[in-house]
């Protein structure tokens, strides 16, 4: 990680000031910052700085086996290219690896969650659509075991202020779910959740592509008695065949050499164009008049938006 990334606090608000807003931006280092993971960054940056809140920047890296070598650094510098100015240090999960234990720990030792020895394969083989529970009350297990944490049968609903009355049934969706995988790796659920809480997190904002992972992180923060944050998932940018950029559908990391160009970009995905007097203007002049006209409103119900 280079130094000058270990950013300082660039904008006015310091941290712990202001509106008690506090949002954040939480990329996998699994490749390039695409246009699609430009525009989510770019709608939760503005949405906390509309709110005179903090920005936080958090890089995902619990996942070496997909992670690109020097993914992090790439998506760090381009969000810097475009003025998206991150407040407080970086968090990197990977140094959080013993948060996770410890919570992992304590939800089994209470009972909450049990090992579970059965391989993906075998779950295909056996043609299960969510996990069944075969392993909720077996005590023996032959090689590497998973902790899953258990979910109960009652429906739950939540409120997403872009897209809605959320409603899921865990047990129905996916049954008690992975907290801590076989190679002793933390989950995403988890990690996330925790995350989330530890770093004071009030909003999120983020794809719509994540809504259904949403029950799985409220069950775990009502079992380890942690906070809900309040959700927006937006839209997310497809390609022509309707599907989500990312980096298994071919998508092309931004080039940043040209960030006003990308700024404009991102702001017309959100609903903003910009106008002719302001184009080829620098990001950080953009983001100031999105700030005033521009409003997260615009993409309620919407659940995606064409490539251009």
């Amino acid at each position: 990680m280079r130094p000058d990334l270990q950013r300082r606090i660039p904008t006015a608000q310091a941290p712990g000031q202001g509106s008690g807003y506090v949002g954040r931006f939480a990329p996998s280092p699994t490749g390039p910052l695409h246009i699609g993971s430009l525009t989510t960054a770019v709608a939760s940056y503005l949405h906390a700085r509309q709110a005179g809140g903090e920005w936080l920047v958090r890089i995902e890296d619990i996942d070496p086996p997909r992670e690109v070598a020097g993914a992090s650094d790439r998506i760090l510098t381009a969000l810097e290219a475009l003025e998206l100015h991150w407040d407080r240090t970086v968090l990197y999960q990977s140094s959080r690896l013993e948060a996770y234990t410890q919570a992992a720990r304590e939800l089994f030792d209470a009972g909450l969650a049990y090992q579970c020895s059965c391989s993906r394969s075998q779950l295909r083989a056996e043609g299960a659509k969510r996990y069944p529970g075969s392993c909720r009350t077996r005590d023996a297990h032959s090689g590497p075991t998973a902790l899953r944490v258990r979910v109960d049968d009652a429906g739950k609903s939540f409120v997403d202020n872009l897209q809605g009355i959320v409603r899921s049934t865990l047990y129905e969706s996916t049954g008690d779910f992975v907290i801590v995988r076989r190679d002793g790796l933390p989950a995403y659920h988890l990690a996330s959740a925790l995350d989330d809480a530890f770093q004071g997190v009030t909003t999120i904002v983020r794809g719509v592509d994540l809504l259904d992972t949403t029950a799985a992180h409220r069950h775990l923060r009502k079992l380890l008695n942690l906070q809900d944050p309040h959700y927006l998932h937006l839209p997310v940018v497809v390609n022509a065949r309707d599907q989500k950029l990312s980096k298994q559908t071919g998508a092309r990391g931004v080039d940043i050499g040209i960030p006003a160009e990308l700024a404009a970009s991102a702001l017309g995905y959100l609903g903003a164009p910009v106008p002719e007097e302001l184009r080829g203007a620098r990001p950080a002049q953009l983001w100031k008049w999105a700030r005033r006209y521009w409003s997260i409103e615009s993409l309620k119900g919407i659940r995606s938006i064409r490539e251009h």
